[in-house]
């Protein structure tokens, strides 16, 4: 694998980089490192289907681990369980470096970064960071095996299998992978 790219998220002041990527490593973990600017951060969510491991690198790092919010100094780590609701962020006033392990690896949330930052920099999201069009968002859940912790989320959730079939017979999913994803 050569230098990895650099993908930008200009709302949330995250720039992510996939250092080590599913295939890279046989399917193993993949590996991620994130420069996140301050106020940054993204809203609580939960994986069914791998653990991360966040390690900081500089700065302070912020978790929200269930209902608690801890900050990880340079090496320190936090293993989060499959279903343990999370989210990172950055409360300090200077930009923060932490790398993250997931557990098996993720060729779909690979794909989730990648388009979600496309999306952003298009302006095809709203200020939350949420695809306008409804199968783009369907396509970055599965793809991402995110589950947001909100009420709206929940709401949604029994439309999101039929807007990803639409998304899957539309060939919106290879849309967005060709646009972003190479």
């Amino acid at each position: 694998m050569g230098t990895p790219k650099t993908y930008h998220n200009p709302i949330n002041g995250e720039y992510t980089k996939i250092l080590e990527s599913a295939a890279d490593t046989n399917g193993e973990y993949t590996f991620l490192e994130v420069s996140l600017m301050p106020g940054g951060g993204n809203p609580p969510h939960y994986h069914t289907k791998f653990t991360e491991e966040f390690i900081a690198v500089k700065g302070l790092l912020g978790i929200q681990y269930e209902k608690q919010d801890i900050h990880l100094k340079p090496g320190e780590s936090r293993l989060v369980p499959i279903r343990t609701v999370h989210r990172f962020f950055n409360d300090s006033d200077e930009e923060i470096v932490f790398r993250i392990i997931l557990r098996k690896g993720q060729p779909g949330f690979e794909n989730f970064i990648k388009t979600l930052f496309g999306l952003v920099n298009d302006g095809k999201t709203t200020k939350r960071q949420t695809p306008k069009n409804p199968l783009h968002a369907a396509l970055l859940l599965r793809w991402g095996d995110t589950y947001l912790k909100n009420p709206f989320f929940y709401l949604l959730t029994p439309f999101a299998g039929l807007a990803y079939f639409l998304a899957k017979v539309t060939k919106t999913d290879t849309k967005l992978q060709n646009k972003y994803c190479r």
